[in-house]
């Protein structure tokens, strides 16, 4: 009996080692807003002040290792956008939004991807997007409908109601 009890043992200590050491559980925070600002800091569309409506939830993870210091974080959001000209209240120009930026805490270096901004309109298709990932140094990998004044022009003409 004694042998099969120290095999036993034997096993059960090699197995321990072989698993890894677990860090400290994440920490997740979650909330939402509903929030109206004026959308865009730059002229976007020359004469008119854009609003943007925005209803969102999101998620924030925080990991750590085992001395409790923050390695990683991730932000998820979620929501949709409302943009409006205050001058033609009755044109509201609605899209769904998926968010997500990576934080390395260790480094400070971060990194968004996702749709912040997708809004289709009957008739036109997309008038406005913004989808990819964008990272610290500037670098843009996707599309982005302020830099195509084609975009740009046909989401501006909606809102001031042409």
């Amino acid at each position: 009996m004694k042998p099969h009890f120290a095999l036993l043992l034997a096993l059960s200590l090699l197995l321990l080692l072989a698993v890894p050491v677990s860090a400290i559980a994440p920490v997740v925070q979650t909330g939402g807003e509903d929030v109206d600002y004026v959308a865009f800091d730059h002229d976007l569309c020359p004469g008119l002040v854009i609003h943007d409506h925005e209803v969102y939830t999101y998620s924030m993870t925080t990991f750590f290792d085992n001395q409790g210091n923050p390695v990683r974080t991730q932000i998820h959001v979620v929501g949709t956008d409302n943009f409006y000209n205050p001058m033609s209240p009755d044109v509201v120009l609605s899209g769904h939004f998926v968010h997500n930026v990576l934080i390395d805490e260790r480094t400070g270096e971060w990194t968004d991807f996702g749709v912040p901004f997708h809004i289709t309109v009957p008739g036109y298709g997309t008038v406005l997007v913004e989808a990819g990932r964008w990272f610290p140094d500037g670098r843009r990998v996707g599309k982005q409908s302020f830099s195509d004044p084609k975009d740009t022009e046909q989401f501006c003409s909606l809102l001031a109601g042409d």
